[in-house]
Formats: structure tokens, C-alpha cells, sequence
């Protein structure tokens, strides 16, 4: 679903840069189907940059100043849009529109369980006091869905730092129950799990979470990076920072244990997370 279209004026430079496609071609009295014969695209393609479900690349940006003859103003949307910080910790609209479209997922997370393979007791207890919503909740959990689903699920590698499987987020009995979540998701053909060791000391994965998602090769965007911060996160679409991300999530699985001993690192947690000893 794409996202709403709000009634007053564009709040983030992404919407901005769709209101601006969407006003220059009505300003030029011409359709989507119109304007896609212009630029010898889909109709299809040019909606869904207007309704912000996919964002134009660099190259056709090029091609719309060009083609309205207005200088560098799509090219410099788009290249604000790639710097801009998202408030909505990875669960906005643009980003779940990516999320579902994606044929592989490869996230790191250093401080918590990935959202897709979180227990709904586990997702309460990591939100702040007095902020739970329901309706978030519900989303979230509707959200998981990709990885079960029957048909095509994406292709999924989490990677984990050792203490994200030390910290009892809710307790030792939401974690202990969480930990197990996590070894029925691996039994799965599409998942794959493996924890970094807290002794293995310094590595790339202690500068921050990082996401990364591949899009099929017909999509606008092919792959889409996202990385966390205090206040929220940053969308990446340009293929050079993606693709120097995708390095660096490389790295930090090079430092992981295998999916089996990794997994067997789960289950002595899982034994273990009691009350008085909540880890290994």
C-alpha cells in the first residue's frame, strides 16, 4: 500500500520531491500514462514515484530536469532526500513498502532482536514507558508475515551481536521465550542466525545497526540500505553507499559463528535465562 498523501505541505524532502513531479506535470496538462510515453517508462512507474512507493533514481532525475527544463531541481531533491533522517525508527510507511517488496533482508543489530523476529511480549517491554500502541503493536506483528508466508518469502540473515541474547529485555521469562522464537525462525529454509562474540573484542558492527534489502531486478531501486540512530534512522538508495554498506555488513559476518554454533550458542542462552542468570 502506498503511503497516505498528506493535505498539507510536504514534510520530508521525499514527498517533496513526488509533489513536485506530480504539480510540474500537471502544469504541463499531461497524464501519468502521458508523461510516461514522454520518458518512455511504465504509467505504473511514474505513479508509484508520485505516491511516494518507490523514489526515482539519480539517472532519471537527470531526466526530468531535462525534460521540464528545471536545471538541477529533481537532481538536488533527490540528492537531499539521500541525507535525510527518518523519525520513524525503520516502522514508516516508505520503509515497510521497501521491506515488503524484498527478496532478501540482511540486517546486524547490536542492542536488540531484528523487529521481524520479535515475540509481540518482547516488542512491549523494548518500547519506552507508556508509549506502547496497539496499533503498532498489531502492524509490527502483521508485518512478520514475509518470512512465513507461503508463497516467495524473502531470504533472510540476521546477524547479531553476542549481547543481544545476553540482555533480558522484559525479563528472564519474555526473554527465555524470545530465545526460542529465534531457534524455531531458524529451523526455517529462508533464515539464517548468527551471533558475534562480545570476545572477539573491537569490530565494524560496534559503529551501528545496520538493514539492507534487495528489491527484484525489475523494481526502480534495487537495494535499499537503513541504518539506526538515537532519534530515528537514515534511508539509503544511492547504489554507491548501499553497495558500501553492503561491505560493511559483510565484514561484521565474517566475525560471526557458524548458523550451528551460533545456534547452539541460542539454546545454552535459552537454558540459562532464569531470574537469577540471565545468560551466558
Amino acid at each position: 500500500m502506498p503511503p497516505s498523501t498528506p493535505d498539507g505541505p510536504p514534510e520530508t524532502m521525499r514527498a517533496q520531491l513526488a509533489h513536485t513531479l506530480k504539480v510540474l506535470r500537471n502544469l504541463k496538462g499531461l497524464s501519468q500514462d502521458a508523461l510516461a510515453k514522454e520518458l518512455y517508462v511504465s504509467r505504473e512507474l511514474i505513479a508509484s514515484y508520485e505516491t511516494e512507493r518507490n523514489r526515482p533514481d539519480e539517472r532519471f532525475c537527470k531526466e526530468l530536469d531535462t525534460f521540464f527544463g528545471t536545471g538541477k531541481l529533481f537532481s538536488g531533491l533527490w540528492r537531499h532526500a539521500q541525507r535525510e533522517h527518518f523519525r520513524e525508527w525503520g516502522w514508516g510507511e516508505t520503509y515497510e513498502t521497501h521491506e515488503g517488496e524484498a527478496t532478501q533482508i540482511r540486517t546486524f543489530q547490536q542492542s536488540h532482536i531484528p523487529g521481524l523476529l520479535q515475540t509481540e511480549e518482547y516488542m512491549r517491554a523494548g518500547a519506552f514507558p507508556g508509549t506502547v500502541s496497539e496499533e503498532l503493536i498489531g502492524k509490527r506483528l502483521c508485518g512478520q508475515e514475509i518470512l512465513t508466508r507461503t508463497s516467495s518469502p524473502p531470504f533472510f540473515w540476521a546477524v547479531l551481536d553476542q549481547a543481544v541474547i545476553r540482555r533480558p529485555v522484559g525479563g528472564a521469562a519474555v526473554m527465555r521465550d524470545q530465545l526460542q522464537h529465534l531457534i524455531a525462525m531458524s529451523e526455517l529454509p529462508h533464515v539464517s542466525i548468527q551471533v558475534v562474540l562480545e570476545s572477539g573484542g573491537w569490530y565494524h558492527g560496534m559503529d551501528g545497526a545496520i538493514v539492507l534489502l534487495r528489491k527484484p531486478d525489475e523494481a526502480a531501486i534495487r537495494s535499499v540500505g537503513y541504518v539506526e540512530g538515537q532519534l530515528g534512522g537514515r534511508l539509503m538508495e544511492d547504489a554507491a553507499e548501499v553497495a558500501n554498506l553492503e561491505i560493511r555488513f559483510d565484514q561484521i559476518r565474517g566475525k560471526a559463528l557458524s548458523e550451528n554454533d551460533s545456534l547452539t550458542l541460542i539454546k545454552k542462552a535459552t537454558k540459562t535465562m532464569t531470574a537469577e542468570h540471565p545468560g551466558p
